[in-house]
């Protein structure tokens, strides 16, 4: 009830709208917070587990190459869902890393690297709690070189948590890992071979895949010499900025020429249609195998370069009216939060 002598202030709408927008910027603030608390424990809780003498070791192919990508596997049983776990990955190239079938990560390619022809043992860190199974879980790693030259230390993987029970536990990629070559490689220049994939590689990075394909890993001793650099919290990497497409395009036969508005760093992606099955393909220093599907993509994997114009050649069976569409994928660095 109003009393003798009260005196009520009205607001103006701009004193409203101020407050309004007071609000709301704290409101994201709070969230910002709460989201690098979150961040900030999970980052202490995955050091303390790791740090209770789990030290991994490298695995690679029996026989490395200079050229190869591959793929290594490994499915981990358990009694019930994992409270957390988190996964480690060191690598001397790139590599994109699967649970249960899902990629872990929004980066277009990890880790990122400077310098080309970079080799220096990288190691990243994932909380894949999210992507776990209360029966089974599969790991899945795409591994890509960083440059052509052989390199036997390819990726040390450790993964590690708590359990349903909340007991600590933690394992290391060692010989009982699954490897095999990828579909796509690099060329002795750079470049990328994609050859089309047979149905023993469909499936790779799930529970449903061919082992009889497989091999198992050959473990490495460690590298004393060398050092790691170790991502963990706040980090650069690697995303997609743009996807362009061309200002125009000339043909010339079966030879496509498509020239972009601007020049731009990342890669180039090719849509086809009804190409013929085994017709090969050159965009750009990607030597693509057509798998003869209705619509198919053609695209690097690790190897990223400068492009404004892109040259598309085909085989015999090849005709420029199978080019759908292209795009340019420009590629940039930011700031990644090891929570994000």
């Amino acid at each position: 009830m109003k009393r003798d002598g009260d005196v009520i202030q009205k607001r103006t709408p701009s004193e409203c709208k101020n407050q309004c927008d007071g609000l709301v910027t704290y409101l994201f603030l709070f969230r910002v917070m709460v989201k690098w608390l979150f961040g900030f424990v999970f980052f202490l809780q995955a050091t303390a587990l790791h740090s209770q003498g789990f030290l991994p070791r490298w695995i690679g192919c029996a026989e490395p190459d200079s050229t190869s990508e591959l793929w290594f596997r490994y499915t981990y049983l358990c009694a019930g869902r994992p409270r957390f776990a988190a996964i480690e990955v060191t690598t001397t190239g790139f590599f994109d890393l699967y649970v249960n079938g899902y990629n872990v990560s929004t980066d277009s390619r990890m880790p990122f690297r400077p310098q080309e022809k970079d080799d220096q043992p990288i190691c990243l860190r994932f909380d894949v709690t999210r992507f776990l199974r209360p029966d089974s879980n599969t790991i899945a790693l795409w591994y890509g070189p960083s440059y052509p030259h052989v390199q036997p230390r390819q990726v040390a993987i450790s993964y590690f948590g708590r359990g349903h029970d909340d007991r600590f536990f933690s394992f290391t990629a060692d010989e009982n890992w699954l490897c095999r070559k990828a579909y796509i490689g690099l060329d002795s220049v750079g470049g990328e071979v994609f050859r089309a994939p047979d149905t023993s590689q469909r499936g790779w990075n799930g529970s449903d895949f061919a082992p009889a394909c497989w091999q198992g890993a050959a473990c490495r001793p460690p590298d004393c010499t060398r050092k790691t650099d170790y991502r963990e919290v706040c980090y650069p990497a690697e995303r997609v900025k743009k996807v362009l497409l061309p200002a125009y395009r000339v043909v010339e036969g079966d030879t496509v020429c498509y020239e972009f508005q601007t020049g731009f760093y990342g890669y180039v992606r090719a849509t086809l249609r009804n190409a013929h099955r085994d017709s090969w393909l050159n965009i750009n220093g990607l030597r693509y195998q057509c798998r003869g599907e209705t619509d198919e993509q053609a695209y690097r994997k690790f190897t990223r370069g400068l492009f404004r114009r892109v040259w598309v050649t085909g085989d015999g069976p090849f005709r420029s009216s199978h080019i759908e569409r292209i795009e340019g994928i420009e590629t940039c660095s930011y700031l990644h939060f090891g929570w994000q």
